[in-house]
């Protein structure tokens, strides 16, 4: 099963609580968690952040971040 893990501190940014229930709703068979803390601090504090099976994915926004999320997910 794959996994995607948001950081908390990263769902301040405007439009992630959404990316999140989008997440939730549209990806099947995906393990969805809110992590306290993913080790990324320099890019969280920068940009949109998710890992998709341990790997760092970034977007400049909620858009493009999900769908990086689903080019991982679908490789």
């Amino acid at each position: 099963m794959h996994t995607i893990q948001f950081c908390e501190n990263n769902l301040k940014h405007e439009g992630m609580d959404e990316l999140v229930e989008k997440c939730r709703t549209e990806l099947k068979k995906v393990e969805i968690s809110v992590e306290p803390c993913l080790g990324e601090c320099g890019d969280c504090a920068e940009t949109y952040i998710a890992k998709v099976n341990d790997n760092l994915v970034t977007g400049d926004t909620t858009h493009y971040l999900f769908e990086e999320i689903q080019n991982l997910l679908n490789e």
